[in-house]
């Protein structure tokens, strides 16, 4: 007859403590043991693939759950399909490679191995390719964006990957890389590398993706509008605010990467090829004198007044307080009897052109040709011109200044806009945007 063991076993909280414990210790022996293979070569045990890969999914599932689609976003937008086509070239497809474009051997050995993204996108939804865009993947080579201050620049990046797995080689290579690309045999990554000599001019022809050699934005038709326009602008204020993105002192998940990769000698001379360059309808050289004009010091910080005087020798209008008087401006004024017009009628246009033009004293509101109109340009060559910039432009950063404590660096004089557009209503915003978006460029 057998015999039966009997084992006398109580599961107490000292037991599990002391289960917990040898566990710990067994993985930190395993680890310390260096046994273990982190190998890209080896690649991942198939259920651990799995594992990771669902883990991601329901990661990013969740974490978007709170980002929509803004109701003034169209991602079939051919404009933005445009925008985010020159950042693809070279900030995506060095990975995930493109049509017509294959992807290096080396980055097929990365594990895990970045997808084709035409394969995959319609395996995602919109919010989900945007909290991506924006974050990045930990532990898959996936960067995040920049900045996180910018997320409305990845909207632009979502409408191309739509786009992307209907497009062809050619259509591909002229949105993204320009006319006469299409007929070159590339590999991702091929275009980054900029040799010794000419190196302005490679750099020339990475502005160019999305400027345009003549500084009128690529896109035509439907795409027409997806960049600002910089030909003819002041090269003083080209040149500050592209050492501002390679510093990291005005955020841009477009421009940071390409300023950074260039000295600051070569940047001054992409600023002066820009501000070189005329603007629709004008000869060179006559872009109402902005390029040329002198670059003042910033004036010592002193009282001014909101209204009347032409300014001082530094080119600031007597209507714009000093950095250190912004509480004055932070005044905000209820908006006149009867609300604002609707946008698109002639009356929108009017209010437009009244902020532009006059300003709204009781809003704390100067006028914003005071600094931006060719007289108040060649005063000082540190403001832009508006006229003829695109309405989404102007409007988007109107409202980064107003709503966002980002870094808005620039000129010295980028501070100056800060009390003005707390100021603004969304409606003003928008009116004074299509107000500048009908006139000629450069007026």
């Amino acid at each position: 007859m057998k015999k039966r063991i009997a084992i006398d076993f109580v599961l107490t909280w000292t037991k599990l403590a002391g289960l917990a414990l040898a566990g710990l210790a067994l993985a930190f022996a395993v680890s310390f043991s260096g046994m273990v293979s982190i190998a890209a070569s080896s690649g991942h045990f198939a259920p651990v693939g799995w594992f990771l890969h669902w883990t991601m999914q329901n990661a990013v599932d969740r974490q978007s759950l709170g980002t929509e689609v803004p109701e003034d976003v169209d991602l079939s937008d051919p404009s933005l399909v445009q925008r985010a086509a020159g950042h693809f070239a070279t900030g995506c497809a060095p990975c995930h490679g493109a049509p017509g474009v294959a992807q290096s051997p080396v980055v097929l050995s990365m594990m895990p191995p970045p997808p084709r993204l035409e394969e995959k996108v319609g395996e995602w939804k919109d919010r989900e390719l945007h909290w991506i865009g924006l974050h990045g993947i930990k532990y898959s080579g996936m960067p995040a964006w920049p900045t996180q201050d910018r997320p409305n620049e990845i909207w632009p990046v979502v409408a191309f990957l739509r786009a992307l797995p209907q497009m062809d080689a050619a259509t591909y290579a002229e949105l993204a890389l320009g006319a006469g690309a299409e007929g070159m045999e590339r590999e991702a990554g091929g275009d980054q590398t900029a040799g010794l000599d000419g190196i302005a001019e490679v750099a020339l022809t990475d502005c160019a993706r999305c400027h345009g050699r003549d500084g009128l934005g690529r896109g035509e038709g439907d795409s027409a509008g997806a960049f600002p326009v910089i030909a003819g602008q002041p090269e003083a204020y080209l040149r500050e605010t592209l050492l501002a993105y390679k510093s990291g002192t005005r955020e841009s998940g477009y421009m940071q990467p390409p300023a950074s990769r260039y000295s600051d000698e070569v940047l001054a001379e992409l600023a002066a090829w820009y501000a070189a360059q005329p603007l629709p309808g004008r000869p060179a050289g006559s872009s109402g004198g902005p390029a040329t004009a002198s670059a003042p010091a910033p004036a010592a910080n002193g009282p001014i007044g909101l209204v009347g005087g032409d300014g001082d020798e530094s080119g600031i209008p007597a209507q714009i307080f000093p950095a250190d008087n912004r509480s004055k401006a932070y005044i905000s004024v209820a908006a006149a009897a009867g609300g604002e017009p609707a946008e698109g009628t002639a009356d929108f246009l009017a209010l437009g052109r009244l902020l532009a033009q006059q300003g709204i004293a009781a809003r704390k509101l100067p006028a914003c040709d005071s600094c931006h109109a060719q007289e108040g340009r060649a005063k000082n060559a540190h403001y832009p011109y508006l006229a003829g910039q695109p309405e989404w432009y102007v409007a988007d950063h109107l409202k980064l200044w107003r709503d966002h404590d980002i870094t808005r660096g620039g000129t010295p004089y980028a501070h100056l806009m800060e009390p003005i557009a707390v100021n603004l209503t969304d409606e003003q915003i928008d009116a004074v945007a299509a107000w500048y978006a009908s006139r000629p460029v450069g007026e």
